[in-house]
Parts: structure tokens; sequence; C-alpha cells
């Protein structure tokens, strides 16, 4: 997988390399170099890392590799809290949540389980909560008024991480980051601030919504089921024939349909 100078390298070929600014090097040999555009680079990668992260759990369609799922434990005492408002319960996030994707309840996943039914958390009963930056300053809490674990004593959330190792990036992980990184370089290696709202648009409007797309793939079957409009507009979902899948080569050189 691409390393993180690669990823700054491919953001930076997205702006045309740097090669007309600063010290006539289109791409950089290390972001821990010392030339303006790896420090640049080096600054930025991390944020366009975690913005993107949070972009994509905002929408509830994280990454898989950055996806982690908790039993928030004990309660927090409410009383001391002045910021729990209208809520009941309070509980301290794990100390690498970066952003929380849903509350949800673990029995309905256990129940799904057991039932041999599709146990993804996109199908499960959701609930409303917050989540705010504890005064004390230790890190984020969440409010919330249900207790959602399977022993009815604590809330279950899925939430996001960061996750600094480029192994688990997913294409189009790599495509968000070095987008939006391109965005944050521009005007630094020289670029104009039209250059820069373009790559942000470029995110918001075409890469994220791939990323979405690309995601929600691996999270469940909705791209084997194709439109039938025999009846309106509106149509209902029918299996796509096995045909429609193509077919795939399988470990002894056999080409064989996908099902």
């Amino acid at each position: 997988m691409p390393s993180e100078t690669d990823i700054c390298n491919i953001a930076l070929g997205k702006l045309a390399g740097a090669g007309d600014a600063l010290d006539g090097n289109a791409f950089i040999t290390s972001i821990n170099g010392s030339d303006k555009v790896s420090s640049w680079c080096k600054l930025n990668f991390p944020r366009a890392r975690r913005r993107t992260i949070i972009n994509l759990a905002t929408i509830k369609c994280p990454f898989r590799s950055t996806v982690r799922f908790a039993d928030l434990g004990t309660e927090i005492a409410a009383a001391s809290l002045p910021e729990i408002g209208e809520y009941l319960y309070v509980f301290n996030l794990p100390g690498n949540c970066l952003e929380v994707v849903r509350q949800f309840d673990e029995n309905l996943i256990a129940r799904r389980s057991q039932s041999n039914i599709s146990t993804s958390p996109l199908a499960a009963t959701e609930f409303k909560w917050e989540t705010v930056a504890d005064e004390s300053g230790n890190g984020k809490i969440l409010l919330t008024n249900t207790l959602s674990n399977l022993d009815r004593d604590s809330a279950f959330i899925e939430y996001v991480i960061d996750t600094p190792k480029t192994g688990g990036f997913s294409e189009a992980m790599i495509e968000c980051i070095a987008v939006l990184l391109a965005h944050g370089v521009a005007p630094v290696i020289g670029r104009d601030m039209e250059s820069a709202a373009f790559m942000l648009q470029q995110y918001l409007e075409v890469t994220v919504p791939n990323a979405q797309a690309a995601n929600q793939r691996g999270y469940n079957d909705s791209a084997r089921t194709v439109k039938n409009y025999l009846g309106g507009r509106g149509g209902i979902s029918l299996p796509r024939g096995q045909r429609d899948l193509g077919t795939f080569v399988d470990a002894e050189g056999n080409r064989r349909n996908i099902f």
C-alpha cells in the first residue's frame, strides 16, 4: 500500500506537482524532509486523514478499518455535570474514540446473529445521543436517554478511531486524503486560491460520495439488486441474475460465476 509520502505525492500530482515553486522539485522524497513542501505535507497529512475519517463517519458510512464497538461501562454521576441538559445518562467515551457513528441496541444485534439474519449495525435500532467535551478536560463524553447494551446498564456504540498506519487504507480512503491534502497544500506551493477551492469542491462533491458508495458495497447487499420499473417509476428490487454479477478466477485458476 502507498506510504504517507506516496499519498502526499498523489496530492501534489493533482496540482501538477510543486516543481514551479519553492525548491523546484515536483515531488517530495520523504514526508519527514526538511524542505517547505515536505514540512507542510507532514503538518497537514494527519489533519486530512482525521477529517476524512470523521466526514465518512458523520454520514454513517465509515471506512471499515476505522470502526470499533464499545459497551461504555459505568455511568458517570450526572448530577456533577452541568452540560447534561435534557439527558438522563452520561458515559465516558473510549480514549481512542475519534467520532461516534451511532448508539444502537446491542440486544437486537445479538438476536439477529442467533437467527442468522444480517448483523449489520445499519439495520439496528438507533437512539438519540450527543457528544460534548468534558469540562474537566478529560476528553469527550456521551449523553443519552437510553441504556442500549445487552445488560441494559450502559450504552453500546459504534465509533471510529484515527488510523495512522497506511496499510489499512482502502483506495477510497487514499483518494479522499489525497484530494483534501491537495486543497491544504495548494496555496503553499504557489497555486492560486481557485485551485484550493476546486480541490475542496472535488472532495465534497465527488470524492466523498464515491467513498460512501465504496464503503456501502462492503456493508450490505444492495449492489446485488436491480430496480424493476415494470410497475411504475418506483419499481421493486429484484435479485440480479447470476451472470449480471460477473465472474472471478479461483485459486486453482478456474473461472467461476459470482453468486
